[in-house]
């Protein structure tokens, strides 16, 4: 198995593209450390990961804070005595552009989504130049060609990209490969309250899957194979640095 004994955090794991990373790390043998700030959706998922094996672990963790984030570090290694991949998945997105955003809300989605990135790889660091581990940050297409009213949330994830390539830079010695993951539109909860959300609904899914060459919208297995080819040493260890786009072509002719 591609990353059996290896130990992953996965930020924002208990739903959406960070169930489909921890679901396909968990099958190719990684020990995978569930990370959500709702406790029973977080059980859950170690359980169904096989908690009760040893094989995951939940930490509730508010990735806002330093402390909790330290705390979810220091779990970690105490349950499995290292840590080789960080995945940081945990966002939030706000439908508002910039003139809309609250000062308030400005600092909620960058402390969230690009906050969050800084501290969690931060305290990660250490332990993954152990390892010679990777950092995945699950970025988004947003973060490339912009979205309409996004712009606190197009910020955070340009932010992931840039801070991305950085510490490919800086880390490259110490044998810490960093690479960022730009999905789409995925199969996800979050996409289908937004379809609901819609006049006529079956017309909107129409029109997304229709702008796609491929036909169709992404799933959250496909999010997490991306992940698990950057993850796996044997297969990407020449790269570093890389924004892999996983949108099914959308983002051609933007």
């Amino acid at each position: 198995m591609k990353l059996e004994n290896k130990v992953a955090i996965v930020t924002g794991s208990s739903k959406g593209i960070g169930e489909g990373i921890a679901r396909v790390f968990s099958r190719a043998g990684a020990k995978v450390v569930v990370v959500c700030r709702t406790e029973e959706a977080g059980l859950k998922m170690a359980q169904e990961l096989g908690a009760s094996e040893g094989k995951a672990i939940y930490v509730k963790t508010d990735v806002t804070s330093s402390e909790s984030i330290r705390n979810m570090i220091d779990t970690t290694i105490k349950a499995f005595g290292k840590l080789d991949i960080l995945v940081n998945n945990a966002g939030y997105h706000l439908s508002k552009n910039v003139e809309e955003t609250s000062e308030q809300e400005w600092e909620f989605i960058q402390n969230t989504n690009l906050r969050s990135t800084f501290l969690c790889s931060k305290y990660a660091i250490p332990h993954l130049r152990k390892t010679r581990g990777n950092i995945i940050n699950i970025s988004s297409m947003v973060g490339l060609v912009g979205q309409p009213n996004a712009g606190a949330y197009s910020a955070t994830k340009g932010g992931q990209i840039a801070m991305g390539k950085g510490m490919a830079i800086d880390f490259a010695p110490d044998g810490i490969r960093v690479n960022v993951i730009c999905p789409g539109w995925i199969q996800t909860p979050l996409v289908e309250d937004w379809f609901s959300q819609q006049k006529d609904p079956e017309a909107a899914r129409k029109y997304i899957f229709g702008q796609h060459p491929v036909g169709k919208i992404g799933t959250i297995e496909d999010c997490g194979k991306a992940a698990l080819f950057l993850a796996c040493n044997d297969d990407s260890d020449f790269v570093t640095g890389i924004t892999l786009n996983i949108d099914g072509g959308v983002t051609l002719g933007y």
